[in-house]
């Protein structure tokens, strides 16, 4: 059982989240959400020891907890020696065995070097190291990230059949309604607890909101007939009986402000707008035959693929089949070894990396936009405002950004511009779920050229999709 007795954090005069309680009991799959820089990650490190609360504090009682963060690092060595020195003894090498087995680790080679993993091969490293170690209660942070879809859902079998209790942090919905019993979102500074996956918490949490906004319209028209009661009073001729009343009425609009309700409000990103117009026989992209292999291990041969204007296509396929290959050649980061590539003529090309990689600048967040963007000062203010840096946090060290705040932030550079072709790698990697569905809205009106790769199913559904590309092989075919 772990159990949390008001944990308050805060940082300098930012409270994350305060007075937070809550009880972790049985085999339950929790799923915590809540906006970018809301304290969630904080949270679980604060659980397993890494960070220190503010106040409060946690009862851990007969349990063994894993942890895995969203962001780790594996030294430079062999994966079967990483894995080994795991274990308590050389004798227990089966149970890696078992556990690669167990994960789908179908291409598991314990001498490949870890550095030569793909993110989605890590993601099930770093599962074999914990299990190994046989935590009674897992946290996970953003587990399906890296994952290719394939590997989604098996985990979503996988962690659905441990007989243990694992809390995630996800923004992937259809992950959160395929597996969870319970949402906790960190909303208001607490955490408020929802029953059922993220269908029932969308449900519950529109409820809330009406509530929450009918209990404010009802405070505010009492405070008003209470301001109306005591300019009233004040009129009364005897001292005494207007000193009373005056009285009477200023405590009854301090019991008001003593429980004050508030309406809510949603601070998201407003809009991602990205304008340009493109005609649809416009010749964006071709590959001819291209061929590319790495350490004489071919990815494709004889790739062929054409884009033409307006077409919004989805690329998809298992880890390592070679999709961010492709947007790598195409944004000329890679070399091909046969073959031809043809970008359009006159095409202001955009391209978002899955791995925004944590920026050691000591800039601010105003000076580092400035500086990648050449956007006045003055405009600049404004521009971060619509993504949620407000003028009091610009001048933040851009180093200390959480990875959602990191990658609210290069979207905020990326629309800067106006590109005709976007080259979307896993862009809704770490973006909370109100800034996903604001970046779906945009990418259904973006009038340009997309090619998207993503394994967020319900984000896929909601961004406007005309073609879809299945990746498998060395084998690339159109399915839509």
């Amino acid at each position: 059982m772990i159990v949390g007795h008001n944990i308050t954090k805060a940082f300098d005069s930012r409270i994350l989240f305060t007075n937070v309680s809550f009880k972790i009991t049985g085999r339950k799959k929790i799923g915590l959400v809540g906006k970018n820089g809301c304290g969630k990650s904080t949270l679980f490190k604060i659980i397993n020891g890494e960070e220190e609360s503010t106040d409060g504090s946690i009862d851990i009682v007969n349990e063994k907890i894993g942890y895995i963060p969203q962001e780790f690092s594996f030294p430079d060595e062999l994966v079967g020696i990483y894995l080994e020195e795991q274990l308590e003894s050389t004798w227990d090498y089966y149970k890696i065995e078992k556990l690669a087995s167990q994960l789908n680790f179908v291409n598991f080679d314990p001498y490949q070097s870890l550095s030569t993993l793909s993110e989605g091969q890590k993601m099930k490293v770093k599962l074999i190291e914990m299990m190994l170690h046989e935590p009674t209660t897992l946290f996970i942070d953003e587990p399906t990230n890296h994952l290719d879809m394939e590997g989604i859902e098996w985990f979503e079998k996988y962690i659905k059949s441990l007989n243990i209790s694992v809390i995630m942090i996800s923004h992937d919905r259809t992950f959160l309604n395929n597996v969870v019993d319970e949402i906790w979102e960190i909303e208001r500074k607490g955490i408020i607890r929802y029953v059922g996956n993220y269908d029932n918490y969308k449900e519950e949490k529109l409820n809330l909101i009406d509530k929450w906004n009918d209990e404010f319209k009802a405070q505010e028209r009492k405070r008003a007939q209470l301001e109306k009661l005591l300019e009233n009073v004040k009129k009364i001729g005897d001292g005494k009986k207007r000193s009373r009343a005056v009285s009477a009425a200023k405590t009854r609009i301090s019991r008001l402000d003593k429980d004050k309700k508030y309406s809510y409000v949603s601070e998201t990103v407003k809009s991602i707008k990205i304008d340009t117009e493109v005609h649809k026989s416009k010749l964006m992209l071709r590959f001819s035959d291209v061929s590319k292999s790495y350490d004489k291990n071919t990815v494709f041969q004889n790739l062929n693929l054409e884009l033409r204007g307006g077409e919004k296509v989805w690329l998809f396929g298992p880890n390592g089949a070679g999709k961010s290959t492709i947007v790598k050649i195409i944004t000329g980061l890679e070399s091909i070894d046969s073959g031809d590539v043809k970008l359009g003529e006159n095409i202001r090309l955009g391209y978002f990396s899955q791995i925004q990689k944590k920026i050691d600048s000591k800039n601010s967040i105003l000076d580092e936009f400035t500086k990648r963007t050449g956007c006045y000062f003055a405009h600049a203010y404004g521009y971060l405002d619509k993504f949620l840096f407000k003028k009091e946090d610009v001048t933040k060290s851009i180093s200390l950004l959480s990875p959602g705040e990191r990658a609210r932030f290069e979207f905020a550079i990326f629309s800067y511009y106006d590109y005709d072709m976007l080259i979307l790698d896993e862009p809704d990697n770490h973006l909370d779920i109100e800034t996903k569905e604001v970046l779906e809205e945009s990418l259904r009106a973006y009038k340009g050229t997309m090619l998207l790769v993503s394994h967020d199913r319900y984000f896929v559904g909601n961004s406007g999709i005309t073609k879809v590309l299945n990746l498998k092989n060395g084998i690339l075919k159109d399915i839509l």
